[in-house]
Order: structure tokens, then C-alpha cells, then sequence
């Protein structure tokens, strides 16, 4: 019986030590599977990362060496457009300005009492060229309201009613606007007024939105050679998705006069319901000014000067 014990329990014996080996491997193996798969996600993981790197990699984008347009995102509505540097005039300030513009429509005018109602400046129109007869002619009040509304404390900007119909008119029309302004402080820009083309009776009947569009662009170039800020006036309803005109080329290069008359007026509202840039605001033409028998165009400008502008000197 001793025997029979002993050759049992070591056939026992046995028989447990080849169990152990046999799941010492199984262990073995689980671990080498797990190790292997735990290092071929680190290396996916290491790839993909290496590969976002690549792709958000400065240069690689073409549109990263484009420079970045300004108009891109949507202006609010009834707030101006911020001016781009080069549309900026030495002296100049942001302040918000109130003015008037006038011809003599306005009749005879009281320029003291004008300033002492509030008014910063005035856009005086110096002339026209007629629709029909096509004739340069001077506004019949243009020397008495620049020299009173100078000397009233006014800053001084001014406007000319074009027909152009070809180059040679449109720089004959800035020539004149330049030689007239001499011996005025004309602070405040000089602007082309261009309206009534629509009319059949209109010398600019027929033309199309490029050929008017390149007269202003003519006309207010001289202008700004001369020194002075050009600047482009128009109604909300021309100028939006250039209808009328080619707007973005105008906006690119002057400053913009927006006329809209709504419900509400400045200063309960801010701007006009107009998307593009604009650096001024005509919101009524019904305005009522001390020492203005008529009533009167009212304007707002987003900006402002510190000081008058110097005077340029006659010809000799």
C-alpha cells in the first residue's frame, strides 16, 4: 500500500508541473499578443499625428500668402465701414461731424446763425454742367456761401453737378472745380455728383454702368492730385449690388456720400441701411436750419479735421 501511495503521488506531482508549464505559456502568450497589439495603436496613434502636423503645416495653403481682403466680413447694417488707411488725411479725427450742403436753392443765407446752431461744416456746391446744353456754369451762390461760411467758422467741403459724357468733359469739369476752390480753405472732400441719367432728356442717356462709373473715377483722381480728398456721392438704392454703378471700384479708391431717407433720422438711428463702406450720411433732404429760409439737406460725416485746411493760392 506504501508503494502504490508514493507512485501515485508522484504520478500527481508530475502531472501538476506540466499543467504549470502549459499555462505559464497560455500566460506567455496573452502577454506577447497584447504587448503587440498595444505597440501597432502607439504606432497608428504616432502616424496620424504625424500626418495632422503635415497637413496644418504653415505654406502648405495656398490661401495663407494671399493678403487678407478687408470687405470679407459683412458689415452690420446702419453702422459705417471702417475707412483703410489710405483713405486717411492728415489731421483728421473720428469724430462724428454734422453739416449741410446747399446751392442756390438755399437762396441767401445766414451763416452766423447757421453756426450758432450746431453745425460743423458745409458742402457747397460750386457749379454744374447742364443736362441738356451740356455748358459749364457756376452755382449763382457758391463765392457768397464759401466765403461766409468760412468766415462764419464753418469747415468747408464742396460738390459739382456732372453730365460728362466722355473723359475730356469729366477732366475738364475737375480743372474748373480746381481752379475755382483756390483762395477757399476747403478742409472737407470734394465731391462728384452725378444724377438724372436715367432721364431721356439727359445728355448721359443710354450710357452704361462702366462708362459713368470711369468718368467719376477721372474726375475725382484730378481732384485728388490737386490735393484735395475725392469723394463719391450717390442714393442707397444706385449703390447697392452696384446697381448703378460700379460700386466696389469706387469703394476701393474714395470715399463714399450715401444718401437714405428713412422713418428715422440721425441721431436716433446710427447709419443708413446700406451694406458697402460709406464715410458720410445724407439722411433727410427736408432738414430745418437757423438762418435757412428753405428747407435743407442734412448730412453726417464719421470723421472730422483738427484744424481748417491751409489755402491754396491763386495763380498769379
Amino acid at each position: 500500500m506504501a508503494k502504490e501511495k508514493g507512485a501515485e503521488q508522484k504520478a500527481y506531482l508530475m502531472a501538476f508541473k506540466a499543467f504549470a508549464c502549459v499555462l505559464a505559456a497560455g500566460l506567455l502568450l496573452v502577454l506577447a499578443l497584447v504587448l503587440l497589439r498595444s505597440g501597432k495603436e502607439d504606432e497608428t496613434a504616432v502616424l496620424a499625428e504625424v500626418q495632422g502636423s503635415e497637413e496644418d503645416a504653415p505654406g502648405d495653403d495656398p490661401s495663407e500668402d494671399m493678403p487678407e481682403d478687408p470687405r470679407t466680413e459683412p458689415e452690420e447694417e446702419g453702422v459705417r465701414a471702417e475707412l483703410p488707411e489710405v483713405k486717411e488725411m492728415a489731421g483728421e479725427t473720428d469724430d462724428i461731424t454734422l453739416g449741410i450742403d446747399v446751392s442756390k436753392f438755399q437762396e441767401t443765407i445766414d451763416w452766423d446763425q447757421v453756426a450758432e446752431s450746431g453745425v460743423d461744416f458745409a458742402m457747397v456746391r460750386v457749379g454744374c454742367r447742364k443736362s441738356v446744353a451740356g455748358e459749364i456754369v457756376e452755382d449763382e451762390c457758391a463765392r457768397y456761401n464759401l466765403q461766409e461760411a468760412a468766415a462764419s467758422g464753418l469747415r468747408l467741403g464742396a460738390y459739382f453737378f456732372s453730365t460728362a459724357v466722355n473723359e475730356a468733359e469729366a477732366e475738364e469739369e475737375a480743372a474748373w472745380v480746381c481752379e475755382f476752390l483756390k483762395g477757399y480753405p476747403i478742409t472737407y472732400p470734394v465731391v462728384y455728383n452725378c444724377e438724372g441719367f436715367q432721364e431721356e432728356d439727359s445728355r448721359q442717356y443710354g450710357m452704361s454702368v462702366e462708362e459713368r462709373t470711369r468718368l467719376a473715377q477721372v474726375f475725382l483722381d484730378r481732384i485728388e492730385e490737386a490735393g484735395y480728398t475725392g469723394m463719391f456721392y450717390a442714393a442707397r438704392s444706385e449703390l447697392q449690388d452696384s446697381l448703378l454703378w460700379d460700386t466696389e471700384a469706387l469703394e476701393q479708391r474714395y470715399r463714399i456720400w450715401v444718401a437714405q431717407y428713412l422713418s428715422e433720422v440721425y441721431p436716433e438711428i446710427s447709419g443708413p441701411e446700406y451694406e458697402g463702406s460709406y464715410a458720410m450720411w445724407q439722411y433727410t433732404d427736408q432738414g430745418t436750419v437757423p438762418g435757412i429760409r428753405t428747407v435743407v439737406d442734412l448730412n453726417v460725416a464719421y470723421f472730422g479735421y483738427e484744424e481748417e485746411a491751409p489755402v491754396q493760392e491763386e495763380d498769379n
